[in-house]
């Protein structure tokens, strides 16, 4: 079961209006890893594993220890 945390009040509605914010900012700054993270974190609250993983691979490249807590959050580990 995910953790409570930034998403724990938001409705999926507003998580996917908050993907769209992030989405549009990444555009802006591609490179950010905690846009990245942020992006694969909501997508795994509406649970699109499959974005989530995008955002892990991403991150992979980027920043280890970030990527793995997105994976742990993805499998529920």
């Amino acid at each position: 079961m995910m953790k409570k945390g930034m998403f724990s009040k938001m409705g999926d509605i507003m998580v996917k209006r908050y993907i769209e914010d992030l989405e549009k900012e990444l555009s802006q700054k591609p490179e950010d890893k905690d846009l990245i993270f942020k992006l694969g974190v909501a997508y795994v609250k509406i649970n699109d594993i499959d974005k989530a993983r995008e955002c892990y691979k991403k991150l992979k490249t980027m920043d280890e220890a970030m990527a793995k807590e997105l994976f742990d959050m993805m499998y529920e580990i």
